[in-house]
């Protein structure tokens, strides 16, 4: 059905008179017609008289009606556009993101064009409903504005009228409430027992009063206020803007910390978790906990911030003091044993590409389990290297490892009620060889000695993560000596041991006191240091792939060697790493980074001395591991363009030194 148009209706009710007149004769002069035939010719002119009169009228008032309209829109227009000139709020009409066809005054005088057309294309991004649009913007000058755009129709185009609120003081406001903001910091003095432990009550005493009279001070400077919980455990409050200060100066507190260690000749060194994003101080005091847990998981001596979901990571030269104390080996041990009794199946898996250290420390969590009579699985990933595979298929040549190892494929399979899971050699959910796998899971353990990063399987009923250990089967090793009923075959105890032979490169990185006595009790069960030895040898073509890589390596800063390989090999992640491994044998070099490419992933190795702190710059990249040996995976870009993020890596490394 057609829509009638109300505004013609509303025309035509202006001559109602004269149409009525009109119709009026019109009906008289057909009576007339009707009754006396003879006068129709005189009755027709009076009509057209009458009409043509009718409608010069008519056509007379509309014009006088336009006039006067006209006159009265203009005497409008002067004085909206009077008005809205004269008014205190910026405004703007534009056709275009890029046209302005009309600002007032206080626009032009107030608001720079460029400003305007960058509101407009803001406006013009985020439409939501009845066609408003708000932005904010800053102009400059200390003043914060907020625009509020509508779409118009004028003189039968489009146009979006932008208006302009000045919201300086509000601005100002959020900045001094943000500022004033109250941040929580949780301060640790790592190793407290191990670095007091023989000294006389005196000196203790003197040395803690050294330490706490720093930190004090230290929160003063920053308007602060501190108190003692425990005897090496310190709170501060401390408000968002001094925090601020504290991140420009790389919290210098670890720096001053370290001076009593220097002047003590003890190796006295703090670790802080520190938080403000929370909406409470009850929720910000649990994060801050968090995060110097995270500082303590990559071996302490550093500042770990945490921002909404973000960690700011500071310090961190430390390569984690070995702890001499066993008790927390023996008490895992307890509880890991507790745990499996209660569990129908155990089931055991490490990170991707799986390596001897994976295997060798899920061989001792399964002779546990075993102890316990339980239903035990290895997962390993497909996808491991050749030296792995030589590995399981050695222990699978004993008949109780026949139905051990399984895959993804046989995952699906498996029935995961009441069972448990034990992840090796990780502790990060995405570097499980299937993290998929991992949700299937209500108790999980967790057992690792790589540097704690942001990501973490939270919900695990025991953490086993000491970051001075070798590695994992170190940590697994100390396991078993303290389950005494436990006894190894030759070939179980040299996977453990050939773990611990990889991750600290024939015991010359990261190996401390401990390290040597697992690697002696490991010893007493028969190993063969020459069936070891083999399962590290390789075949000719890798050997000239691993010196092709050392040979094409590029020198950065006179200390690090980078090489690039675009060679694909079964083993390319291993050639990778070992070649990095033999770089760090050319005089001079104090660092190595070998980066190679296996399907489309860029996979970097990286190689240290102690000198300089690899896992600081592979965690910029998104890697991670210790501080003489990390490495890093990213997926989706070139060998070219991993170099560039490494390059730049290195540089901010360099600068901040």
């Amino acid at each position: 059905m057609k829509k009638i148009n109300k505004n013609k209706w509303l025309d035509l009710s202006i001559f109602s008179v004269q149409i009525t007149y009109l119709a009026s004769i019109v009906i008289i002069a057909t009576i007339i017609a009707i009754i006396k035939p003879v006068t129709i010719y005189v009755d027709l002119c009076i009509i057209f008289v009458v009409s043509a009169f009718a409608i010069y009228t008519c056509i007379k008032e509309v014009k006088s009606r336009k006039y006067r309209i006209n006159e009265l829109s203009k005497s409008v227009d002067i004085v909206l556009k009077d008005s809205l000139n004269s008014l205190d709020i910026p405004m703007a009409m534009l056709s275009s993101p890029t046209q302005i066809i009309w600002q007032n005054n206080k626009a032009k005088h107030i608001i720079p064009k460029e400003f305007i057309h960058d509101v407009a294309l803001k406006l013009e991004k985020q439409k939501v409903k009845n066609d408003a649009f708000v932005s904010a913007c800053d102009i400059g000058n200390g003043e914060f504005y907020s625009a509020i755009g509508n779409h118009i129709r004028f003189d039968n185009f489009d146009c979006t009228l932008v208006t302009f609120l000045n919201k300086t003081d509000e601005f100002e406001l959020k900045d001094v409430l943000d500022n004033s903001r109250i941040s929580i910091g949780i301060i640790f003095i790592d190793n407290y027992d191990e670095t007091m432990q023989g000294l006389e009550e005196i000196k203790k005493a003197e040395i803690a009063s050294m330490i706490e009279k720093e930190l004090r001070q230290w929160v003063i400077e920053n308007h602060g206020v501190m108190t003692k919980i425990e005897k090496d455990r310190f709170v501060f409050f401390v408000e968002k803007q001094y925090v601020d200060q504290m991140e420009s100066e790389s919290f210098n507190i670890l720096e001053r910390v370290k001076n009593i260690s220097n002047s003590t000749k003890l190796p006295i060194t703090i670790s802080i978790g520190l938080s403000y994003s929370e909406s409470n101080l009850d929720d910000r005091y649990n994060a801050s906990s968090s995060a110097l847990d995270i500082a303590l998981g990559r071996g302490g001596d550093q500042v770990v911030v945490k921002k909404d979901k973000k960690f700011d990571f500071y310090g961190g030269s430390n390569i984690g003091l070995e702890k001499t104390s066993r008790v927390r080996a023996r008490t895992i041990a307890q509880a890991l044993k507790e745990v499996m009794q209660k569990s129908d199946k155990v089931y055991i898996m490490g990170h991707k590409n799986t390596d001897i250290d994976c295997i060798g420390a899920a061989i001792g969590v399964y002779k546990i389990a075993k102890s316990l009579d339980k239903e035990v699985y290895i997962v390993v990933d497909s996808k491991c290297n050749n030296s792995t595979k030589g590995v399981i298929d050695k222990i699978k040549l004993q008949e109780e490892y026949d139905d051990v190892f399984i895959n993804q494929s046989d995952l699906k399979k498996q029935d995961t009620t009441n069972a448990l899971l034990i992840v090796v050699d990780t502790h990060k959910k995405s570097y499980v060889a299937y993290p998929d796998f991992v949700d299937e899971f209500e108790k999980i353990i967790v057992i690792d000695h790589h540097r704690r990063g942001p990501e973490f399987i939270e919900n695990a009923l025991l953490t086993y993560h000491e970051i001075y250990a070798s590695s994992a089967s170190e940590l697994v090793t100390e396991l078993l000596i303290y389950l005494e009923d436990i006894e190894l075959s030759s070939i179980e105890a040299e996977c453990l041991y050939a773990g611990i032979v990889v991750d600290t490169k024939n015991f010359m990185f990261k190996t401390g006191v401990r390290t040597f006595e697992v690697a002696a009790y490991l010893k007493r069960y028969g190993i063969d240091f020459a069936e070891v030895k083999q399962l590290f040898q390789s075949d000719f073509e890798t050997y000239v792939a691993r010196v092709e890589i050392v040979k094409n390596a590029e020198i950065i800063k006179d200390q690090i060697a980078v090489s690039v390989t675009n060679e694909e090999y079964d083993d390319m992640p291993i050639i990778a790493a070992q070649a990095a491994d033999e770089l760090l044998s050319i005089s001079g070099i104090l660092a190595s980074f070998v980066l190679c490419k296996v399907d489309d992933v860029v996979m970097i190795s990286g190689r240290s001395m102690g000198d300089i702190n690899v896992q600081a710059i592979l965690e910029t990249v998104g890697g991670g591991g210790h501080l003489t040996f990390a490495g890093a995976q990213i997926a989706g870009i070139t060998l070219e363009e991993a170099k560039q993020k490494l390059l730049a890596s290195i540089d901010e490394y360099y600068g901040k030194e």
